[in-house]
């Protein structure tokens, strides 16, 4: 887990690991961890932007890149991340199925960007 990543995101990158893993046997299990992942992204964000209070995911993702915190290619990371799960958690994507070789990028993406993210706090 990233060294200084707060244990509520710690807690959800572990279960995005653990399911990136079960996919190869359930491969509906690896957009989970994509959703996982992002979560944890979510938290880190909410604990490092001034005043995130309750905006969305996406006004984080702006704030963070207006400020900073996120670098153009993180934030449009997660931006595509970001859709992804609107999309299913919404229910305009039906087809929710990816294979682990595409999500182990998304998910390791995640993992980095939380390690950086606490690693500048530190």
């Amino acid at each position: 887990m990233p060294d200084g990543a707060p244990e509520a995101a710690a807690t959800v990158l572990r279960t995005a690991r653990e399911l990136l893993r079960q996919s190869y046997y359930c491969y509906e299990f690896s957009t989970v961890a994509v959703m996982h992942s992002l979560i944890a992204v979510e938290i880190v964000l909410r604990d490092r932007i001034p005043d995130a209070g309750k905006k969305p995911l996406h006004g984080l993702i702006k704030q963070g890149a207006a400020d900073g915190i996120l670098t153009a290619r993180q934030a449009e990371y997660l931006d595509v991340g970001r859709q992804i799960r609107n999309g299913v958690a919404y229910g305009r994507t039906t087809h929710a199925v990816m294979p682990p070789a595409m999500a182990v990028p998304m998910v390791t993406t995640s993992f980095a960007i939380v390690s950086e993210l606490c690693a500048a706090v530190l």
